[in-house]
C-alpha cells in the first residue's frame, strides 16, 4: 500500500512538473519568467497574448513597465475580454502620472467598446484632443473612434477616421488598413457619398468620397463612368485609392475631348433675379453669335438641381455654364456631374477637378486686386476704411488677407457706421493709424479692429459706393489739413460714377477700379448694346460683360488652366488659378474734373 502511495505521488509530481512545462512553454503561466525585451510602443501592433505582455511587465522597471501593460490591456479588448482588462486598467489608474492621463482615457474608451457602450466612449473619447497625442496614441484614437462609427451603422463617418488613422501607420499596416477603408465606403449611396463632400475634409478624404460615389454607381453609363474615373486621377494623381482602379483606364484628360457642342446656361430667368439674370443671358448670346455650338438656355428658379440635371443629360447638353446661386452650385456639385461646369459664383466648396471651372465679380476679389495694385504702386501703410455692415467687414477682410500675402503685415482696419459719426470715425482711424499702436486690440464699435504696424498711414482703401465716398472723401482733407496733399485713395467698381457728367471735384485724384469695358473697351460692341438697350446703367453693363466673357472663355480653359497667359477682357485681364477660378486684373482710372483717364502712375 505504502508503495503504490509513494507510486501515485511520484506520478502527481512528474505530471505537474510536466504541465508546468507546458504551460511555461505556452507562455501562460501566472509566474512566468521571459527575458526582458526593450520598452515597446505601447500603440504597436498586438501580436502577442496578453499574458505575455503581462509577464513582462512584472519584470520591467517604470515607465517601460505601464507600456507593457498598456499593450497587455489592449490585447484583452481586442478579445473583447473586458473582464480580464478592468484590474490591470483599475491599477494603472492608481499608479499613472498626469502625462500618461490621456492614455488611459483612451483605455476606458476602448473598454466601453468592447461592452458595447457606444454612447459612453463616445463621451470617453470626446474629452480627448487627438492633436496632443503621440502619433501612435493619434492613430489608437482614430482606430476607436472607426469602430465607435462602424458599430452605430455610419460606415462613412467610420472610414473618414480610418483616412486619418492611415497617415500614422507603419507601411506594412497600410494595405491592411486601406482595404478596410474601402470596404466601409463600399457600403453607401453614391448619394450619400456625394452629399459628405466638403471644405471641413481633407483633400485625401474628399478624394475618397469621389472615388468611392464613382465606383458605386453602377447605373452610369459605362463612358461617362470612364470620364469620371479620368477626372478623378488627374484630380489626385497621388492618392492610395489608385490601387482599386483598373490599368486600362488613361489618365489624360484635355478639353478637347468635350468640345463642346450643346452649351447649357442656367440662370434664374424668372423671380427675384430675373432682370439680372437677363443682363447676362443677352451678354452670352452676344458673345455666341457666329459660333456653330447650340446654346439653350434653363430657368433655375425654384427647380430641383437633380430633375434639372436629368432634363441636361436627356437634351444632350455636354458643357455646363451656371448656374448663378451658390446654393444651386452646391446643388450641382452633389451629384457630381459628368459634364464639364463652369459655375458662374464662388460657392464654399469647390473641388479642385479638371473641368470645374468659377467665375465670378465679387466684391471680396475687387478688393484682393486692390491690395495687390497698391502693393505694386509702393504703398506700406494702407488703411482700410469700411462700412461696419456684414459687407464692408467682409471686404476689409479679404483685403487684409491678400495684404498680409503679400508684405507679411496686417492692414489696418477702419469702420463707420453712418453719416452722423464719419468724422469722428475717420479722426479715429487717423489718429490710431499714426501712432505706435499695439497689434489684435479688439473692436471698437464704429472704428478700429487693428492697426498692427506704426508708423504714418501712406493710402487709403475704401470699401464705400458711390454716395459714401463723396461724402467721405472732404472729411479725410478736413481732419488731415486742407493744404495738405490728399492720401492716394482707392476704391473699387461700388464707387463708379459715369464719365462725362458734371464734375465733382470732391471725387479729383481718386483711382478707381473697374472693368475696361466701362472704359472705352470694345466701343462697336458698346455701340450696338446703347443702340439695344439705351436706358440701361453701370450695373446692367457689368452683368453683360460677365455673360459675354463667361461664354467667350469656354475655348481657352484648359489653355488657361495650363499656364497659358492672361486674355484681355470685357471684365479685365482674365487668367485662371490652378484650381480653375477665374482671376481678373481690373483696369485702374484716376477722377480728373468728370471724367475718368488713365491712371498716371
Amino acid at each position: 500500500m505504502a508503495t503504490q502511495i509513494q507510486r501515485n505521488s511520484v506520478t502527481r509530481l512528474l505530471c505537474t512538473l510536466v504541465l508546468s512545462s507546458v504551460l511555461m512553454a505556452c507562455g501562460i503561466g501566472p509566474l512566468q519568467k521571459v527575458p526582458l525585451e526593450p520598452a515597446p510602443d505601447m500603440f504597436g501592433i498586438t501580436d502577442r497574448s496578453a499574458e505575455l505582455y503581462l509577464a513582462q511587465a512584472e519584470q520591467a522597471p517604470e515607465p517601460d513597465a505601464f507600456s507593457w501593460r498598456v499593450l497587455a490591456i489592449r490585447a484583452w479588448l481586442q478579445q473583447g475580454n473586458v473582464g480580464a482588462a478592468e484590474p490591470q486598467l483599475t491599477h494603472l489608474r492608481q499608479q499613472a502620472t498626469l502625462a500618461q492621463q490621456p492614455v488611459l482615457t483612451l483605455l476606458d474608451g476602448a473598454a466601453a467598446l468592447a461592452s458595447g457602450n457606444t454612447g459612453l466612449a463616445s463621451q470617453r473619447l470626446a474629452a480627448i484632443d487627438p492633436n496632443a497625442l503621440s502619433p501612435g496614441a493619434a492613430g489608437y484614437y482614430f482606430l476607436l473612434q472607426a469602430n465607435r462609427f462602424e458599430q452605430q451603422q455610419q460606415p462613412i463617418d467610420a472610414a473618414r477616421m480610418l483616412i486619418k488613422r492611415h497617415e500614422t501607420l507603419a507601411v506594412q499596416e497600410q494595405s491592411a488598413a486601406l482595404e478596410r477603408i474601402y470596404q466601409l465606403l463600399s457600403q453607401s449611396s453614391p448619394r450619400d457619398l456625394r452629399k459628405a463632400q466638403n471644405t471641413g475634409n481633407s483633400e485625401s478624404v474628399n478624394g475618397w468620397l469621389r472615388l468611392m460615389a464613382i465606383l458605386n454607381n453602377t447605373d452610369a453609363d459605362p463612358g461617362q463612368r470612364r470620364w469620371q474615373l479620368q477626372s478623378w486621377r488627374k484630380a489626385y494623381p497621388d492618392h492610395p485609392g489608385h490601387r482599386y482602379l483598373s490599368d486600362s483606364i488613361e489618365p489624360g484628360i484635355t478639353l478637347d475631348d468635350f468640345r463642346p457642342a450643346h452649351i447649357a446656361a442656367l440662370l434664374p430667368l424668372s423671380g427675384q433675379l430675373a432682370e439680372q439674370a437677363d443682363a447676362i443671358r443677352n451678354g452670352m448670346l452676344s458673345a455666341h453669335q457666329g459660333q456653330s455650338s447650340r446654346l439653350s438656355f434653363f430657368d433655375t428658379n425654384g427647380r430641383d438641381m437633380a430633375t434639372l440635371y436629368q432634363q441636361l443629360q436627356q437634351a444632350g447638353v455636354d458643357f455646363i455654364l451656371g448656374p448663378l446661386l451658390k446654393e444651386d452650385i452646391d446643388a450641382l456639385t452633389s451629384l457630381d456631374p459628368v459634364i464639364p461646369v463652369f459655375a458662374l459664383n464662388r460657392p464654399a466648396y469647390q473641388p479642385n477637378l479638371p473641368h470645374r471651372y468659377y467665375f465670378s465679380l465679387s466684391p471680396e476679389a475687387e478688393a484682393a486686386e486692390a491690395a495687390l495694385h497698391m502693393w505694386e504702386q509702393g504703398h506700406r501703410q494702407p488703411l482700410v476704411f469700411a462700412p461696419g455692415n456684414e459687407l464692408g467687414r467682409r471686404v476689409a477682410a479679404e483685403f487684409r488677407t491678400r495684404w498680409q500675402q503679400l508684405s507679411g503685415q496686417q492692414a489696418r482696419l477702419a469702420y463707420f457706421n453712418n453719416q452722423q459719426s464719419v468724422e469722428s470715425d475717420v479722426r479715429r482711424a487717423l489718429k490710431n493709424g499714426n501712432a505706435a499702436v499695439a497689434a489684435g486690440i479688439g473692436v471698437i464699435r464704429g472704428s478700429i479692429e487693428t492697426a498692427p504696424p506704426s508708423g504714418p498711414i501712406d493710402s487709403v482703401f475704401m470699401v464705400s459706393n458711390a454716395t459714401e465716398t463723396r461724402f467721405i472723401l472732404p472729411y479725410f482733407d478736413f481732419v488731415r489739413d486742407s493744404r495738405a496733399a490728399r492720401l492716394p485713395t482707392y476704391v473699387t467698381s461700388r464707387s463708379y460714377v459715369p464719365g462725362g457728367e458734371a464734375s465733382m471735384s470732391e471725387l479729383n485724384g481718386l483711382q478707381l477700379a473697374d472693368m475696361p469695358w466701362l472704359f472705352g473697351g470694345a466701343p462697336q460692341l458698346m455701340e450696338e448694346v446703347e443702340t439695344l438697350w439705351p436706358t440701361v446703367g453701370a450695373s446692367w453693363l457689368r452683368l453683360f460683360a460677365f455673360g459675354y466673357d463667361a461664354l467667350a472663355l469656354i475655348p481657352q480653359l484648359a489653355q488657361l488652366r495650363d499656364g497659358a497667359p492672361a486674355v484681355p477682357a470685357l471684365t479685365g485681364e482674365l487668367s485662371l488659378s490652378e484650381g480653375g477660378v477665374v482671376q481678373r486684373r481690373l483696369q485702374w482710372m484716376e477722377y480728373r474734373d468728370g471724367e475718368w483717364q488713365a491712371d498716371s502712375d
